[in-house]
């Protein structure tokens, strides 16, 4: 990335051309408004750091001006004065993020912020690659069946609407894909798109992703943070296993849905953010309700519209065509991309995918880093590539093991059907995931 920093402070500029060429930026520096917007009209960037409080053209200025002229440059607004309202009026101006410079300033929160931007920056080619003549490679799901055509058909309907999703499907069925389809096709298309996964992090942290939060809420909170509903603004935020949010983020996200609103960690204001949300779980959300796991009111509110994402197994005429979208792309160095003979095509159909999509492009990763040959992919390497049936747990070939063997085998055996998920091999096992996490060490499964 390339970058503007604006600041009239010496000892700032220094201090940040420092962190961001750490971070592998190139760096050019203005000591006022004026000069950066000079830099501006005859260099390109790709972002804009600049203070709030400056002599002659401020960061406003700078920032209304970025707007006119290069509407899609990202602009960083630092200050040192921390006051909410230009905080807002700077967002609602088209700033990118809003930082306080702390005491002593050491860059730390702009590297943050410069490592979230660089996430935005990624999605939006993406997505900008898609509207010019389809998805990148990551993002598609191929298929022609009965149900992922009626799928397509209901991600359109739903594109039409800004009221919450619901997405409901198995681990490495494409939920995250279909939530960008509906990105994609909504008016909010050249917004932001971002993700964040609910069962990855404890409350505090989720609450602080989301929402940020105000310096020294917390112990580690050493300057203001903006979050993910913040940045989504005027976009979309999907929330990908939804059915692990603790129940009291379920509380905010609800204020959220209902208000528009949401209190950043620490703080006394509320904001507001124009944020679609589309939430996804593999889990059975309406169980969760009844176990009393999941708010029955934030479950009415989220499922205005819910999609069901097939799993492989039940739409395998898509093999042959998800099959030749992702072998393109994967190939071992020097080498030509191999295509599959029809027998090896038909043993890739008759398997039942646990895993799904993402097993299906790990399988065909697999057929092409392990081999040598060249040409067809036959239906042998295909065999030798799908895993074995894993068979019973009484069957002879344990009779003889201990109970810690038998014990660590199935453990074995679920990850490996889940795509190395922990968090649904715990959930199969039954047993809590602090408890999978000490048996993996355990048993050197880590």
């Amino acid at each position: 990335m390339r970058a503007l920093i604006i600041d009239d402070e010496e000892y700032v500029r220094l201090v940040l051309e420092h962190t961001l060429r750490e971070e592998g930026c190139e760096v050019v520096l203005a000591s006022n408004g004026k000069a950066g917007i000079e830099l501006l009209q005859t260099q390109a960037f790709d972002c804009v750091i600049t203070d709030l409080r400056m002599p002659g053209i401020d960061g406003m200025g700078v920032l209304v001006w970025v707007k006119e002229h290069e509407p899609t440059l990202d602009v960083l607004m630092l200050t040192g004065h921390g006051d909410v309202k230009d905080a807002v009026e700077a967002m609602k101006q088209g700033a990118w993020d809003f930082l306080v410079k702390d005491t002593p300033f050491d860059g730390t929160a702009v590297k943050a912020a410069l490592a979230k931007l660089r996430a935005v920056r990624i999605l939006r080619r993406e997505n900008l690659a898609a509207r010019r003549g389809g998805y990148s490679r990551d993002l598609i799901i191929e298929g022609s069946s009965q149900a992922w055509t009626t799928l397509r058909k209901q991600a359109a309907l739903g594109a039409r609407s800004n009221a919450p999703v619901l997405i409901q499907g198995e681990t490495g069925s494409g939920k995250e894909v279909v939530a960008r389809l509906l990105h994609d096709l909504s008016g909010r298309s050249s917004g932001p798109f971002l993700a964040i996964n609910c069962g990855a992090m404890n409350r505090e942290l989720l609450e602080s992703e989301l929402f940020g939060h105000e310096k020294g809420a917390f112990t580690g909170a050493t300057g203001t943070k903006i979050g993910l509903v913040t940045a989504a603004d005027g976009g979309t935020l999907f929330l990908d296993e939804l059915g692990e949010m603790p129940a009291p983020m379920q509380v905010g996200l609800l204020r959220f849905l209902d208000q528009g609103e949401y209190r950043p960690v620490g703080s006394t204001r509320s904001l507001q953010a124009d944020v679609r949300i589309i939430g996804a779980t593999n889990q059975d959300i309406q169980a969760l309700t009844a176990q009393g796991r999941f708010r029955e009111d934030l479950l009415y509110r989220l499922n205005t519209m819910t999609l069901h994402v097939p799993p492989l197994r039940e739409r395998k005429e898509d093999i042959p065509l998800l099959a030749e979208h992702f072998l393109p792309g994967i190939r071992a160095a020097g080498s030509p991309t191999r295509s599959l003979s029809s027998q090896a095509m038909n043993s890739l159909a008759s398997y039942s995918w646990p895993g799904n999509i993402r097993e299906l492009r790990n399988v065909l990763e697999r057929l092409v880093m392990m081999s040598s040959e060249r040409g067809a992919i036959s239906r042998e390497e295909v065999m030798a590539a799908l895993p074995k049936p894993s068979g019973s747990l009484h069957a002879g070939d344990t009779s003889h093991c201990t109970l810690d063997e038998i014990e660590r085998l199935h453990i074995q055996r679920v990850l490996e059907a889940n795509d190395g998920n922990k968090t649904q091999a715990s959930r199969i096992l039954d047993i809590d995931y602090k408890t999978l996490l000490a048996k993996l060490k355990k048993y050197g499964l880590g």
